[in-house]
């Protein structure tokens, strides 16, 4: 069998021009239609794969931010806590201060209110003691309650010692030697011829002599000469126990009185 050398070169020669035909005006464009494809659809996965990775940042941010709120939250709470409580305190103390000093006010109020209650009152029993007593022994006084008075006087004209009788002397030489006798009761002309005598021989010479009644006095007689007084009555007897009852009354005052004003106990 022979090869038509001819044929085959034609045939190899079509099949070149074939194989250049579909390369040039197929094969290239379908390839070139594949790179494109392929660049295209590697650039929609980049972007794809950038838009992914974008949206993961944004949503770690969004979780950190989220997270950062949160804690600030937390903080600004704790802080409000703190603040809310420590001006809790302080106005707690601030009211237990004020309460406390109106309750102290209070209480020295009403110390000073009940002082002076206690005051007045003590003050007014022992007036109403005295006038009690005054009337009591105005209504009790009769001549032999007056010649017991006449005759306490003179017993104490008696038992002057020699140093008040000497001042007594000098109060005479100093000055007008007028003598005042004041009664509690009108003294009858020998009731008071006997003071004088007695005063008189006490004093070893003659002084004018004056008598005065003076209704103040209770049961009772007073000599007077110059700021110098010799006397026996009920009068200063009121007066020395209407004092003695108000110290008494003050003593039982003070001990019943609280040392210091202590409002919480």
């Amino acid at each position: 069998m022979s090869i038509d050398w001819f044929t085959f070169t034609a045939q190899i020669l079509n099949f070149l021009v074939l194989v250049w035909l579909l390369s040039h005006f197929l094969y290239k464009p379908v390839l070139n239609a594949m790179a494109e494809r392929e660049k295209k659809i590697a650039a929609e996965h980049e972007a794809a794969t950038a838009a992914q990775n974008e949206a993961k940042s944004e949503l770690a941010r969004y979780q950190q931010q989220t997270e950062d709120l949160s804690h600030a939250r937390e903080e600004l709470l704790a802080e409000a806590g703190k603040e809310i409580q420590i001006w809790k305190e302080q106005h707690l103390a601030q009211a237990r201060k004020e309460i406390d000093q109106e309750k102290t006010d209070w209480f020295r109020a009403l110390h000073r209110e009940r002082e002076s209650f206690l005051r007045e009152a003590r003050l007014r029993m022992a007036a109403h003691m005295h006038q009690m007593s005054h009337r009591i022994l105005k209504e009790l006084a009769d001549s032999d309650l007056q010649q017991q008075t006449i005759s306490v006087f003179m017993n104490r004209i008696r038992q002057i010692d020699e140093t008040h009788k000497q001042e007594f002397l000098a109060k005479l030489e100093t000055s007008d030697p007028q003598m005042l006798v004041e009664s509690a009761f009108e003294l009858t002309k020998p009731e008071r011829k006997d003071i004088t005598d007695l005063i008189h021989d006490y004093l070893s010479r003659e002084v004018t002599i004056r008598f005065r009644e003076n209704h103040e006095l209770i049961c009772g007689i007073d000599l007077h000469l110059a700021g110098y007084k010799i006397s026996w009555n009920l009068q200063e007897s009121l007066e020395e126990l209407e004092e003695e009852f108000v110290r008494s009354l003050n003593d039982v005052i003070s001990t019943d009185s609280e040392p210091g004003i202590n409002p919480k106990a």
